[in-house]
């Protein structure tokens, strides 16, 4: 039984030592912004980043409930591969979205950051007398 735990901790250990070498920071390349061809973890975020003329408490909940629902990580991917899915996801958003009801002008950001937590990418969703644009 003993060696079997020993064989266990040895097993562990080489797995370890092996995530923490495979996980080395070599993506350096990643948020470049010169192609966007090297593969790493983006996360796709999101905010009120103009409240306009939201009241106060309103805007927070909006801007809360926004970052937690939008707030979605994509591992081992391009940031071209990220950068279009954001592109169609607001040109959806602005499509069926319902924004002629809004009694409201705000601008929305969405982002994309890197593994290091830099923006690389953001796109606007302006709304402004019941009509959005995207920017």
């Amino acid at each position: 039984m003993k060696q079997f735990k020993n064989f266990f901790l040895v097993a562990l250990m080489v797995l370890v030592a092996g995530m923490v070498s495979s996980c080395g920071s070599d993506d350096d390349n990643n948020s470049s912004g010169g192609g966007g061809s090297g593969l790493g973890t983006y996360t796709l975020k999101c905010h009120i980043s103009d409240y306009g003329t939201i009241p106060t408490e309103f805007a927070k909940i909006m801007n809360d409930a926004l970052e937690q629902n939008v707030n979605q990580q994509y591992p081992n991917v391009s940031l071209d591969l990220v950068k279009k899915a954001l592109d169609e996801a607001v040109e959806e958003s602005i499509k069926t979205g319902n924004y002629k009801d809004s009694p409201y002008n705000y601008t929305i950001e969405f982002y994309i950051v890197d593994s290091n937590g830099k923006k690389v990418y953001s796109r606007l969703i302006i709304i402004k007398d019941g009509t959005a644009t995207a920017v």
